[in-house]
């Protein structure tokens, strides 16, 4: 290759680039304590085909960050109990998010807080009430990793389940005859997500596309890939998104607590440790849902 190719090869390579990271959503936790200007961006940034996390507060952010794997943070400046400076700087101490995008939203226009915003670690500021093309010009400086090659974030990116996943039933069967030894993360992950696939089809009368399991430290992500039903779907294209989002993500709630006593059951059987908490998200642009759990202790796995 000579010289004088390298430009056009780079500009080739800008592109592909470009045109693989429209193909992925990028994934956007945004933090603010106003909980409406919070929501109301969310639902923004998924009306744009990306997935938003919303949390209230930066010790939720902390709490779900690592498990969300987000491309972008929007974070408030201005927070009770951790403002947005302090939880920039507890992200960039955090080498899982040393080089993510963090971007702050804030209604104080002055010098101070703009310099020290930047000094903590985020990349620009916007000013609320921010305007769309500036939404879309930070989403779209945001390049998501090529999704034929995972990216390494602290998190290990698996299918669901192994090779051959042991069943809900073998499990139960063998723990009841002593035969069980300690499992592995990887076999507790593919009994959860049996379990998930079970309740699907005896209470639901349908499977989701894909289901993933995650333990991290003491919590436990579980990933529903396709998780509306038809006429979910159908509802979210008939009435305005804030509307169906709202009335979907209330069924959805509603559903979760049926298998929320089986899914606490099944989490203490597998691991030996109990729920303390559930926090719930749904993306109705992506159909994908997302469900949080916190342990009370870290899991002890073979």
């Amino acid at each position: 290759m000579s010289t004088s190719d390298a430009p056009h090869l780079n500009a080739l390579i800008m592109k592909q680039k470009t045109i693989l990271s429209a193909l992925k959503p990028r994934r956007v936790l945004i933090v603010d304590d106003s909980r409406d200007g919070a929501d109301a961006l969310g639902l923004l940034v998924e009306e744009l085909g990306n997935v938003a996390y919303v949390t209230y507060s930066g010790a939720q952010a902390l709490d779900v960050a690592a498990a969300f794997r987000a491309d972008l943070l929007l974070i408030d400046l201005v927070m009770p109990e951790m403002n947005g400076c302090d939880l920039a700087r507890r992200f960039r101490q955090n080498p899982a998010f040393s080089q993510t995008k963090i971007v702050a939203i804030t209604g104080h226009n002055d010098a101070e807080h703009a310099t020290l915003a930047l000094k903590t670690g985020f990349e620009t500021i916007l000013l609320k009430p921010v305007p769309l093309n500036e939404i879309k010009a930070v989403l779209e400086s945001v390049v998501v990793a090529n999704p034929c090659q995972p990216q390494q974030r602290g998190l290990e990116r698996r299918r669901f389940g192994i090779e051959s996943p042991l069943p809900t039933d073998e499990f139960r069967r063998n723990r009841s005859e002593g035969k069980q030894k300690t499992m592995t993360k990887t076999e507790s992950e593919a009994i959860i997500c049996n379990g998930v696939m079970r309740f699907q089809d005896e209470y639901l009368g349908w499977s989701s596309e894909q289901i993933q399991a995650y333990f991290i430290d003491d919590l436990l992500l579980v990933r529903i890939h396709g998780a509306l039903t038809l006429a979910e779907r159908r509802l979210g294209k008939s009435v305005s998104s804030a509307k169906s989002r709202d009335l979907i993500k209330q069924v959805r709630m509603q559903l979760l607590e049926l298998a929320r006593t089986m899914m606490e059951s099944l989490i203490h059987e597998v691991t030996g440790v109990k729920v303390s908490s559930m926090h719930h998200d749904l993306s109705i642009v992506t159909g994908e849902e997302v469900v949080l759990f916190s342990l009370v202790k870290t899991p002890v796995f073979a």
